[in-house]
């Protein structure tokens, strides 16, 4: 069973992204939990993971689309050789923002909607799921139960929005858990994020507690790839002609 688990305070997101999840996991069993008054991510995280039942458990923002028709397939293959599925991440983090250590470490890709048109970002790959990862992105996340049962999510630190995602699965990486971006995921994504005061504040809370066991960044690290197109389908397809010409 699959247990997907969405914090959205908007009812038109939650509509969307919950019809756009039963079509994608038509005949599988599974269950939607929406966490409509979460006082933080974490904080409304865990209570959906006490009610799920899954043996695969997704996290997912409400303002995302899932571009692949086998997403199932190819998320269960994944999970044989991973713990922890995202679509974005870095195999080397160094700050309270993952894609902060750019290329070659950075990884994944991402449509983001940007002013009416779609932003395509190539963080980098080399193969369809990049392994060696040490932290995630959080508008997708996918665990294996019993993992996302041992690490669980930080709600005394991070009682907010912001930096969740990272102090979790940089924990889990900590731990010993396999984490992989699926770069033949591809995923639209309708924010860029905030970065204000708060994100500020929450990137220094990961710091306290992180900052002694990050790695340095090297000099020569290369920018990440931004395509800006027109349309939903030229977005879509640039991104699976990208993780087509790589291997399994």
């Amino acid at each position: 069973m699959i247990s997907i688990i969405i914090c959205s305070v908007n009812p038109v997101l939650y509509t969307r992204i919950h019809a756009h999840y039963t079509q994608l996991l038509a005949g599988e069993p599974c269950e939607i939990i929406g966490i409509h008054n979460a006082r933080g991510i974490c904080e409304g995280y865990t209570r959906g993971l006490a009610q799920s039942k899954g043996d695969i458990v997704i996290f997912s923002h409400d303002d995302i689309e899932i571009w692949t028709p086998d997403f199932l397939p190819r998320l269960k293959h994944h999970l044989e050789s991973f713990d922890i599925i995202g679509v974005a991440g870095t195999s080397k983090l160094v700050s309270g923002g993952w894609y902060s250590s750019g290329r070659p470490y950075a990884a994944g890709q991402i449509t983001h909607t940007v002013v009416g048109e779609f932003q395509v970002t190539f963080y980098g790959a080399y193969r369809r799921v990049m392994g060696n990862i040490q932290a995630l992105d959080g508008l997708f996340l996918a665990f294996r139960r019993e993992v996302i049962e041992r690490v669980g999510w930080d709600a005394q630190t991070f009682r907010g929005f912001h930096c969740y995602d990272i102090d979790c699965t940089y924990r889990a990486y900590r731990m010993g858990y396999r984490l992989g971006v699926a770069v033949d995921l591809p995923m639209l994504h309708q924010s860029g994020g905030s970065f204000d005061s708060t994100w500020m504040q929450n990137a220094e809370l990961f710091m306290q507690k992180h900052g002694a066991y990050l790695e340095t960044l090297p000099p020569h690290t290369h920018q990440t790839a931004i395509v800006q197109v027109k349309t939903r389908e030229h977005a879509r397809t640039l991104m699976h002609l990208y993780y087509e010409r790589f291997p399994e």
